[in-house]
């Protein structure tokens, strides 16, 4: 029997109301411990360079970059501009501070298998010692960091192009990965376990000798993520043609890098648990797995052949991860028969926006894994005018507490992203964050009465969770109320102007 809802008047309510006493109960209770954003290093750095300014390619989708900055056909399907690109480590710091200013307490960033490892054999440890200064400054501004080891950029040398610079052989069907990826996973592992290497970057940085102890006793990292969302290496790279190494319907190798992707997530799991075991807090580690919500006449078919078929095989019964990990973006009905009255918007590869999906997915989840807590390490929405957004990211969190009053433990939240950042394919013309980089340098300036922007939104979430009482779930209301009425002007006015 289903839990009652906090709802008023059920579920299926459109009249949600943050500033009720069951809110309030529910977030005090059975407290969300982390709200952030989460980014990827390649997404936010598209391109490192040598001591001569010169770019340095050492995965397969800077080779992709760099074709399409060259004026040749591409993985990353619209022409792009240098100048456009995001410098996460030049402005890191700028980060971290505007996400504290809004309220968060964790950040999700990750590491480049093919920057750390350029060559065979070789590990980058001065890019491994920025990795380290930036995973500091996080922990200097009272922000947990949750760290992916593997978000699939690939090394050139795994993978294997013709004279024209096709990519004919993928990186994970190379024999020699599971190789490579343990030499690189060691590592990352040895550098993070060395306390003289460690204190030698926090000194560099000028943090205190106190600090520095801190740092060395607790460890820099308590949540790992070993692979992220291993659906979108297979789908889109082995079904679609739409990630590297662009191959259509090569179902034959689907198991092939599955399983070496499985391997790789054991590997790396037992590496960090073993590695860093004499860290105070205890290392925790999990898979990212992205889940589309599927429903329609063959949906439930769609969820077990595509959500839990992959799943399964890195949970191996839910005893493997420590935590599990949620990535959800948008709802697809198996079959789709018709785009009308369904919102859609702009990335051209997400089906249709549906918050309620959320719930459905966690509870899905929190049935097939029993007893884990949940990380949402990912959701969000792409849109240029930043109008829609607040009310739907709002919407999300509203169908997450729903999931949590009908008992699924929920351990954090993080929004894709904080700053607009290559989306892979799609380019920059994807903006799923909530500023633009340069806006990091200006202080944080708030709408106009009657109107609200992304990250006013997610700073009263961020608030109302870190902090729950009466103020906080009063400002939440009021935020979500302006951005469903906002919501609701831009759409009509749309269908004004459409008829």
């Amino acid at each position: 029997m289903e839990s009652k809802s906090i709802f008023s008047g059920g579920s299926a309510s459109p009249d949600f109301n943050f500033s009720s006493p069951a809110v309030l109960n529910l977030l005090q209770n059975k407290k969300i411990d982390f709200v952030g954003t989460a980014t990827s290093d390649f997404q936010a750095e598209p391109l490192t360079y040598n001591e001569n300014g010169d770019p340095i390619i050492t995965n397969d989708w800077e080779l992709e970059v760099m074709k399409n900055l060259n004026g040749k056909k591409s993985g990353i399907q619209t022409p792009q501009t240098l100048s456009t690109f995001p410098s996460f480590f030049g402005n890191k710091q700028l980060y971290v501070k505007r996400s504290r200013e809004i309220g968060q307490n964790m950040f999700r960033f990750s590491l480049d298998f093919g920057r750390l490892c350029p060559n065979e054999g070789d590990f980058n440890a001065k890019l491994m010692a920025e990795y380290v200064s930036t995973l500091a400054h996080i922990k200097a501004q009272g922000q947990e960091p949750m760290l992916t080891i593997y978000h699939w950029p690939m090394p050139c040398y795994l993978i294997k192009t013709n004279n024209d610079g096709i990519i004919e052989t993928g990186g994970w069907e190379n024999a020699d990965v599971i190789k490579h990826f343990r030499f690189y996973i060691e590592s990352v592992v040895k550098f993070l376990s060395d306390e003289t290497q460690v204190r030698n970057v926090l000194q560099g940085e000028g943090f205190t000798k106190q600090f520095q102890d801190q740092i060395i006793s607790e460890g820099l990292v308590q949540y790992f993520i070993t692979v992220n969302e291993p659906e979108s290496v297979l789908l889109p790279g082995y079904m679609v043609g739409l990630f590297p190494p662009y191959k259509k319907g090569r179902i034959d190798l689907l198991i092939k890098v599955l399983n070496r992707m499985v391997e790789a997530h054991q590997i790396a799991t037992n590496c960090l648990k073993e590695g860093l075991r004499n860290q105070s807090g205890k290392v925790k580690v999990s898979v990212a797995h992205a889940w589309p919500y599927f429903d329609g006449l063959l949906g439930d078919f769609a969820h077990s052949l595509i959500n839990n078929l992959i799943a399964n095989r890195f949970e191996k019964g839910s005893e493997q991860s420590d935590f599990l990990s949620l990535q959800y973006y948008f709802r697809m009905s198996v079959p789709t028969f018709t785009r009308s009255n369904k919102l859609f918007m702009e990335h051209p590869y997400f089906s249709e926006v549906y918050p309620k999906g959320i719930l459905e997915n966690l509870k899905r989840m929190s049935f097939q894994y029993p007893g884990k807590e949940i990380f949402i390490s990912e959701f969000g929405f792409s849109e240029t005018e930043d109008k829609l957004r607040p009310f739907l990211s709002m919407e999300t969190v509203r169908y997450i507490f729903e999931a949590m009053d009908q008992g699924v433990q929920v351990k954090g939240i993080l929004l894709w992203s904080l700053v607009n950042n290559l989306e892979w394919a799609w380019g920059m013309e994807q903006r799923f964050g909530l500023f633009h980089e340069h806006e990091l340098k200006t202080p944080l300036q708030n709408s106009e009465a009657g109107s609200i922007q992304s990250w006013e939104a997610w700073k009263a979430v961020a608030d109302a969770i870190t902090n729950p009482n009466e103020l906080t779930i009063k400002s939440l209301q009021s935020s979500y109320e302006t951005a469903k009425n906002q919501f609701h002007n831009v759409l009509a006015s749309a269908d004004r102007k459409a008829s």
